[in-house]
């Protein structure tokens, strides 16, 4: 399988990255409780959300203001300007925890399949 997400060079990421990282944030805030993680498109590829958190989280380059915007929409301000708030690495590593938040919450969810088969047995 083709490698989708480019190499971090030096701690600093393609504008692709960049862009993703925003796309990523963006899907983050609309991802309701319960459900699947959502994926960003990269190159004509869906890659979950969390895979581009993690590729950077040793990201060096500054946070764009509209990227840290919407970071901000997404956890305490206090928390990001405490954590340095200026790298992408910064809010890759505080976003990452509510994805690991999400994706154990999507695992805990009954399918629909399971959720017929309990109708099934209690009628």
């Amino acid at each position: 399988m083709q490698k989708v997400l480019p190499e971090l060079y030096e701690g600093h990421a393609p504008i692709t990255l960049h862009n993703a990282f925003h796309d990523a944030l963006e899907a983050l805030e609309e991802w309701k409780e319960g459900n699947e993680e959502p994926l960003v498109a990269v190159d004509g590829y869906n890659v979950p959300i969390s895979h581009i958190f993690a590729r950077m989280s040793a990201c060096t380059d500054l946070l764009p203001l509209r990227t840290r915007d919407v970071l901000e929409t997404i956890v305490d301000k206090g928390s990001f300007r405490a954590s340095g708030g200026s790298l992408y690495a910064d809010g890759a590593k505080l976003v990452m925890p509510i994805c690991v938040e999400r994706l154990t919450l999507s695992l805990l969810r009954p399918t629909a399949s399971l959720i017929e088969l309990r109708k099934a047995c209690e009628a």
